[in-house]
Order: C-alpha cells, then sequence, then structure tokens
C-alpha cells in the first residue's frame, strides 16, 4: 500500500471512523459505495481515482486520469463510471479499476453522469460551445443518441421511469426519453437544482428576485407536461447563498482552484455569465461542486434546505410537517448539503465540518460530529457507515452504531440519482413518451 493513503483510525467526538488523507488536498466529492468498496476522485485538479475497501479503508486499487478533476462516481452492472472536469468520461471495471472504456467529451464538464445498468448519460460543450446530452452504451461506450441542450447540467442528469430529468445552468428543466433522446418538454423554471421525480411530479428548486437578496422557491410541476402542479410553493425563503461569490473569501479560494487547472480565464464552452446570474457560481470549480437546495423524498415526505431552514413537506397536501432552523451565517455561503436518506434518518454535511443526523418523522436531532474538516458535497450512507469527502481532501468514514443505516450509497441516493433500492437498476427497453401539446 502507498504509505500515504494509509487509513488512520480516528475517533469523531466519540464516534469510531477512519480518515484517508489524498494527496493534493484538493476538495473531494461524494464517495460511492458498491461490493465492499469505496469509489472516490482524488479531488478537483487531481489525476487520480481511487478504490478503498468499505469497512477498513484499505487501498484496493489507484489508477491515473489523462485529465484533471474527477467527478462523483456511480457505479452499475460492475463498472464505476465517472468524468474529469476536463474532459473525458471514464468506465472502469469496480472489481480491478481496469479502464474498459474513455471518451472525450469537452471542457469543461461541470456535472457528473447517471447510469441505468445498459447505458450511461453526461452532458457536454462541442467544438462550437453548444451543450449536448449524450447517450452512450455502457458496457462497449458505443454513442446511442445525442440531443442539445442549453448548457451544462446542474450537478447531475437524472433517472425515472424511462424518462430523463436534467436542470441547466441557464435555469431550464428538460424531460427526455431515455431510450431514444426524443425531447418530450423543456420549460424555463430559472431551476437552481437537479429535479426530483415522484409519481407524477417534478420538483424542483428554482430562483426567484427579492427586495434585497435573491428568493429561492420549491414548486411542483407535472412530469409529463411540465405545467405548474399543485396549489402553492413547497417553500420559498430568502438565499444569499445565491449572490455571486465574488470579492469573498470562498471566491478567492475558487480563484485559486480554477488558477491551478490553467483557469485564469474560464473557458467560454463554460458559459459562466449564466451560472453566475442563476446560483452566484462564477469559476469552473463552484460550478463543478454546485448541488443546490435540491428536493429529496421518501414516502410522501419531501425534505428540503432552503434559505435559513430545513423543512419537511408533505408531498401530496405540500403542507409543512416540520421545520427547524438550518445552520447559518451571513456569509454568501451555503452551509449544508442535500441530505442523504436511510433508515428513517436524514444525514447532512455541513461547512464547518459537522455530520449531522436528524429523525425524518420530527426533524430531530439523533446524533452529530464533528470531522474537523470542511464539508461540501452530500454524504453516501451504507452498511451502518457514513463516507464524506472534504473540501481539504480527505475521504472520511464513520460508523453510525446502527447497521440498518444504509442505502444511499452515492450522490443522489443511486446510479439514476432518485434515490435507490438495493437491486433496483431496470435499464430503459422501451420507449415511454408523452409529448406534450
Amino acid at each position: 500500500m502507498i504509505e500515504s493513503l494509509r487509513p488512520n483510525q480516528v475517533s469523531f467526538d466519540g464516534r469510531r471512523g477512519w480518515r484517508t488523507v489524498l494527496p493534493g488536498g484538493r476538495p473531494v466529492a461524494t464517495p460511492a459505495i458498491a461490493g465492499g468498496r469505496v469509489f472516490i476522485g482524488g479531488g478537483y485538479a487531481s489525476h487520480e481515482f481511487y478504490s478503498f475497501d468499505a469497512v477498513t479503508g484499505q487501498l484496493a486499487w489507484q489508477i491515473g486520469t489523462k485529465d484533471d478533476g474527477p467527478t462523483a462516481a456511480i457505479v452499475s452492472a460492475g463498472l464505476v463510471a465517472f468524468n474529469t472536469e476536463s474532459c473525458t468520461l471514464y468506465v472502469v471495471e469496480a472489481a480491478t479499476g481496469r479502464v474498459v472504456w474513455e471518451r472525450w467529451l469537452g471542457d469543461p464538464l461541470m456535472a457528473q453522469p447517471a447510469a441505468d445498468g445498459e447505458r450511461v448519460y453526461m452532458a457536454y460543450p462541442d467544438r462550437e460551445h453548444r451543450h449536448q446530452l449524450a447517450c452512450f452504451d455502457l458496457a462497449s461506450g458505443a454513442p446511442l443518441w445525442t440531443t442539445p441542450v442549453g448548457h451544462d447540467i446542474i450537478t447531475a442528469p437524472v433517472l425515472h421511469e424511462g424518462a430523463l430529468y436534467v436542470s441547466t445552468y441557464d435555469g431550464h428543466v428538460h424531460h427526455l426519453d431515455a431510450l431514444t433522446g426524443r425531447r418530450v418538454w423543456a420549460e424555463d423554471f430559472r431551476a437552481t437544482s437537479a429535479p426530483w421525480v415522484v409519481g407524477d411530479r417534478v420538483l424542483v428548486s428554482k430562483r426567484a428576485e427579492g427586495e434585497a437578496v435573491p428568493v429561492e422557491e420549491v414548486h411542483a410541476y407535472h412530469r409529463h407536461t411540465g405545467e405548474r402542479s399543485g396549489r402553492r410553493a413547497y417553500a420559498s425563503e430568502e438565499a444569499a447563498y445565491l449572490r455571486t461569490k465574488r470579492g469573498t473569501l470562498d471566491g478567492q479560494r475558487l480563484d485559486a482552484l480554477d488558477a491551478a487547472v490553467g483557469f485564469a480565464h474560464a473557458p467560454a464552452a463554460a458559459k459562466l455569465n449564466s451560472v453566475e446570474s442563476l446560483v452566484g457560481e462564477y469559476r469552473v470549480s463552484g460550478s463543478w461542486r454546485y448541488q443546490g437546495s435540491r428536493p429529496v423524498v421518501a414516502g410522501d415526505r419531501c425534505f428540503l434546505i432552503v434559505g435559513d431552514e430545513i423543512r419537511c413537506n408533505s408531498v401530496a397536501t405540500e403542507e409543512v410537517l416540520w421545520h427547524r432552523p438550518a445552520p447559518a451565517d451571513a456569509s454568501v455561503t451555503r452551509r449544508l448539503s442535500p441530505p442523504a436518506l436511510a433508515n428513517g434518518k436524514l444525514f447532512f454535511a455541513l461547512a464547518d465540518g459537522t455530520v449531522l443526523c436528524l429523525d425524518q418523522a420530527t426533524g430531530a436531532d439523533i446524533w452529530s460530529c464533528n470531522v474537523g474538516e470542511p464539508l461540501e458535497w452530500s454524504p453516501a450512507v451504507h452498511g451502518g457507515r457514513v463516507y464524506v469527502g472534504s473540501a481539504t481532501g480527505s475521504l472520511i468514514c464513520l460508523e453510525t452504531g446502527d447497521p440498518a443505516d444504509t442505502g444511499w450509497p452515492m450522490w443522489g441516493g443511486g446510479p439514476g440519482h432518485n434515490g435507490y433500492e438495493a437491486g433496483r437498476e431496470t435499464p430503459v427497453t422501451e420507449a415511454r413518451l408523452v409529448v406534450a401539446p
């Protein structure tokens, strides 16, 4: 084992776990867990991708990438898919790390892929700076279809029942048939998060303009037509974190990260003017890390982080079931990530290094601990353990004390980013297309 990648057994506020410090001290995205392994990139500007034992943290394999900035990974059908910020989609064997195929797409890539067991989906800018959403055969890399979209995707594509949903950095939400790429509808919602699809609804956060600061709202739309669904907003709160990061300490850190990969001036293909006006991120590194106030759903409960609140709404009635203050300050930096859901609990990663566990039914504290490093990405929860990547380059695992805490092994829950059920990876085998008039 490479000595620098040896896990250190740690007690986090009395909670057992381990920490592996990755070379370079770079921001690290959400890990993926599958088959007893953890899969994680070395962070923004890194050229490394790793697999570790999920229990012990021992290194299983390590590969180098031709380009920098591995995103959060997904695991589907025994294959690990991830892309580098600049500029390649990789698919590797989960067991060995052998590169099955790779494809250069475009620069930069600010989102992560999605997969359904047979196909993988990813957005990229073409040579004319027009963004395309593409589908490839997961096993071979053969291109299957390409559809134009107006901008890069916010965080990740979302798969649900044979359909593909994406929010783009120009504020649009797109619904496409996942088998053919045919567009069902596309609407400008001023969307600020990846969508969540439940029943006949698409839930998405969106930006509105307030008197002093931006306002973030969460609305439901009919998934077949894109028309407004429901009587009122699930949430509407002031959102200082949507203001520009220019001139802030966070912005200075992003400046340094982009400079480290040669982005003294961002590539024109990134179209960062529209990203900044929508969500406040003006650097590629900021857009690469951005996740927004994405709604997540379990049963009839929709969980939101918006403004200075964590809240739970009924999906059916839209009524607030509980709410509580979120850790916040006067800065423009978002203080916590979208939650992971497992075993009737919510798991949050906070910018101050706290991992917070709440009860889904009531919002009450169950436990919390501080890992001593800032956290920007959502956690993964699997096998009674929480896994997080830190903003300063560590992979951290901590034991929850309950082996039933499992079922959220990747960003967004699974390879389709719309929650996860063990063994559920239904490939798209027929078109399910309802074209809006």
